[in-house]
């Protein structure tokens, strides 16, 4: 059984903010350099935004009504610390070791009303794990849209 600790709760809307703007950030630099004037159209199409759920928000488009869906990923980190294998999501820690030691792999996953996350950690050739994270729809569409993280050991010094 894995063992978890609970750390204070993690509430995502200024992050999913702070990434929605450094994405348009990163849009604005690429578009106004080709073309200013399809940038300010975007920008201004833009009607509302609303988070559903910790992983998920939906953007409505002011001129066709259309919705763009944004997927978040959880900030995820696996460590191997005292001998022990531990998965961290969302600042929430599991210890993973005997898990990994029985089945060779750990599967984390949450589900909201926004989105199903998994967190797959299995070990790499050389013995270390490495935590594969994948945001998909509810109705599982979108999980095989290349919505995946991987993150590599972090080793405590």
């Amino acid at each position: 059984m894995a063992e978890q600790k609970q750390k204070k709760p993690v509430r995502r809307p200024l992050r999913v903010g702070l990434i929605a703007a450094a994405v348009t950030a990163a849009l604005m630099v690429t578009v106004s350099a080709a073309n200013p004037e399809a940038l300010e159209g975007l920008l201004a199409t833009i009607r509302t935004s609303t988070s559903l759920g910790d992983y998920r928000e939906e953007i409505v488009m002011d001129d066709t009504g259309e919705t763009v869906t944004a997927l978040c990923l959880p900030e995820t980190e696996v460590e191997e610390k005292d001998g022990r294998i531990i998965l961290t999501v969302d600042g929430e820690e599991t210890d993973i070791t005997d898990a990994m030691e029985q089945e060779g792999s750990y599967l984390w996953t949450r589900e909201d009303e926004g989105a199903k996350v998994s967190v797959q950690v299995t070990l790499d050739e050389e013995g270390k794990p490495v935590a594969v994270t994948n945001v998909a729809l509810p109705d599982g569409t979108g999980a095989d849209a290349g919505m995946v993280m991987v993150t590599e050991t972090g080793e405590e010094e």
